[in-house]
């Protein structure tokens, strides 16, 4: 039995930018370059495949999302591009009863920067959905959440399909 919920993207727009933009330039030059300069005969439309292809899968990384997956009674964080579950990797949950949500400020330093403000970065908040022993005392960060919303969502999809239960984070060291 596989029941999953599908999150939200993996990386902020900033950082789909400079993936698809940054790490893509050279293929992008090479594209270009192939297409404009070299006479396509067999293999060089076999290079031009294989650079475009190359492309196409950094371009389809940028957009992928994340997301939680039971399959049988095994939790697993998955990577998802279009709703497609492309990889995914199991948590263990010896000795982890309790889920909690952390709130945290971060902020982000942009790459590029302006005259007016050579030190740009955004404030944003986080929500960390954390697993969490039965005293509160190890904590297991499961997935980190730009949107309260569905952070609830997740902590409502563990507590349906696992034996976890929902508790305020108040460690407990006696």
């Amino acid at each position: 039995m596989t029941n999953e919920i599908v999150l939200e993207s993996r990386f902020t727009i900033h950082q789909k930018i400079h993936i698809i933009l940054s790490i893509g330039a050279p293929f992008i030059i090479i594209i270009f370059l192939l297409i404009v300069n070299m006479p396509l005969n067999f293999l060089g439309y076999l290079v031009l495949l294989g650079f475009m292809s190359l492309y196409t899968l950094l371009v389809c990384l940028a957009l992928t999302k994340r997301g939680l997956l039971k399959v049988n009674d095994n939790l697993y964080r998955g990577l998802y591009f279009r709703k497609k579950l492309i990889l995914k990797k199991k948590i263990d949950l010896t000795h982890k009863t309790k889920v909690s949500i952390l709130k945290f400020k971060r902020s982000q330093k942009m790459a590029w920067f302006t005259v007016a403000n050579p030190d740009l970065s955004t404030v944003f908040n986080s929500f960390d959905v954390t697993l969490l022993n039965d005293k509160h005392t190890i904590k297991d960060p499961l997935v980190s959440l730009n949107s309260n919303d569905l952070a609830e969502k997740s902590i409502e999809f563990l507590e349906q399909n696992f034996d976890l239960k929902f508790e305020i984070y108040s460690p407990d060291f006696s």
